[in-house]
């Protein structure tokens, strides 16, 4: 409960696209574009899902949603091969040990991604550029590899370069690290007293 509540204190929902949602401030018409893309011809939104833009399903927000993209072990998308990992079907949990959990992973939020580089469970992407050139082939499946159980559409999204760069400009427009920068007032307290004596911003 304790990790729980923590993480949740790590949710922003103040970045440029949201402050413009509130109508606090204007954003450029390539984020407002790029966000049509992603919640339409791009199909970004059928599995990362506003406002969180991850796989947390709304109202109550406490399952998260996993899917298979039949992901490659490395960023060579000339010459593909599929990511070993079986992902949740590895998991302890009996009622996961079926066929359509193979290489099925928990839907990330897509919220500051400019600064969460690699990218993937595998990091086998260094750029954005990559992550949607993957999913503009149709994933795993679009690129030729057997992966009968993909949830990723295998059609080719066509999406132009233009496209793309908008698409980059709306996620770029979801930083926000206002839970991740701000100096804390007060650190934990611990039974030990030399940990009590730490120094906001020093050595540990």
């Amino acid at each position: 409960r304790a990790l729980a509540n923590y993480v949740k204190t790590l949710t922003g929902f103040n970045s440029d696209f949201d402050k413009s949602i509130r109508k606090e401030k204007d954003v450029n018409e390539d984020v407002v574009a790029g966000f049509n893309l992603f919640m339409g011809k791009g199909n970004c939104g059928t599995c990362h899902f506003a406002p969180t833009f991850s796989g947390l399903v709304a109202p109550y927000f406490k399952e998260s949603e996993s899917e298979v993209l039949g992901m490659t072990a490395t960023n060579d998308l000339k010459n593909p091969v599929l990511d070993a990992d079986l992902g949740r079907f590895t998991s302890l949990v009996i009622k996961e040990k079926v066929n359509f959990y193979k290489h099925s992973f928990k839907t990330s939020t897509v919220r500051n991604i400019e600064l969460t580089a690699p990218y993937m469970h595998n990091g086998a992407f260094e750029t954005l550029d990559e992550v949607l050139e993957f999913y503009n082939q149709g994933g795993g499946k679009g690129l030729g590899l057997e992966v009968p159980n993909q949830t990723l559409g295998e059609d080719k999204l066509n999406l132009t370069t233009k496209e793309i760069n908008q698409l980059k400009t709306f996620m770029n427009a979801l930083t926000d690290t206002t839970h991740l920068v701000n100096r804390p007032k007060k650190l934990p307290l611990f039974q030990t007293e030399e940990l009590n004596n730490r120094v906001i911003g020093g050595k540990y």
